[in-house]
C-alpha cells in the first residue's frame, strides 16, 4: 500500500523534476564568477580597513607621545624636595587608621609578654620589622613611579598582613595562657 502511494507520487510529479544537465564548463564558469566577486569585495573593503587601521595607529602614537611629553615636562624641573610623595587624603586616612590599629595590637602583644610567650613575641617582632621594611620599599617605589594602583594595593595588603600577624600572635598567647591555666588546675 505504501509502495503504491510513492509510485503514484512519482508518477504525478514526473514532469516537475529538473533533469537537465548543465552545459559543458558550467562549473569552471561558476568558480570564475565566484572568484571575481570575491576579488571585487576584497578590493572594496581592504582600502578603508587599511586606512582606518592606519589612523588608529597614528592616533595611538600621538596620545602616547603627548602623555610622555607632559610627564617629562612636569618632572623635568622638579627638585629633590618636590619628589617627595604627597598622598591623597584617602590614602593618608587609611595609612593613619592602619598605623593606629597596628600600634594598639602591638601594645597588647607587648603587654602579654612573659616567660612562656617571649619567644613567640620576639619572632613576631622580627616578622613585623620585615613587613615594615617591605612597606618602606613600597613607599620608595611609589615615589619613583607615581600613583600606581598596584603599589597602593600592595601597601594596604602590607598593613593587613601586619595586623593579621599581631592578631595571630595574640591568639597564640591566649592559647598558651589557657593551656597553662588548665595544667595548673590539674
Amino acid at each position: 500500500m505504501k509502495k503504491d502511494n510513492i509510485t503514484n507520487l512519482f508518477d504525478r510529479l514526473k514532469d516537475d523534476f529538473d533533469v537537465e544537465t548543465p552545459d559543458k564548463g558550467h562549473e569552471n564558469r561558476f568558480l570564475q564568477k565566484l572568484q571575481q566577486q570575491q576579488n571585487e569585495e576584497t578590493e572594496n573593503t581592504s582600502k578603508p580597513v587599511i586606512l582606518f587601521t592606519w589612523w588608529k595607529q597614528i592616533a595611538a602614537a600621538c596620545v602616547i607621545l603627548l602623555s610622555l611629553g607632559i610627564f617629562i615636562g612636569s618632572n623635568f624641573n622638579a627638585s629633590a624636595e618636590e619628589t617627595q610623595v604627597t598622598f591623597s587624603p584617602e590614602v593618608e586616612k587609611s595609612q593613619l587608621y592602619f598605623a593606629s590599629l597596628i600600634e594598639k595590637e602591638l601594645a597588647k602583644v607587648k603587654a602579654a609578654e612573659d616567660e612562656d610567650t617571649k619567644e613567640i613575641i620576639q619572632d613576631a617582632l622580627l616578622q613585623l620589622e620585615r613587613l615594615e621594611n617591605d612597606y618602606s620599599n613600597l613607599k620608595n617605589q611609589l615615589i619613583e613611579r607615581g600613583n600606581d594602583k598596584r603599589i597602593l594595593h600592595a601597601m594596604v595588603t602590607n598593613f593587613q598582613l601586619r595586623i593579621n600577624l599581631l592578631e595571630n600572635v595574640l591568639t597564640q598567647i591566649d592559647e598558651i595562657k589557657l593551656f597553662k591555666n588548665e595544667n595548673t588546675i590539674i
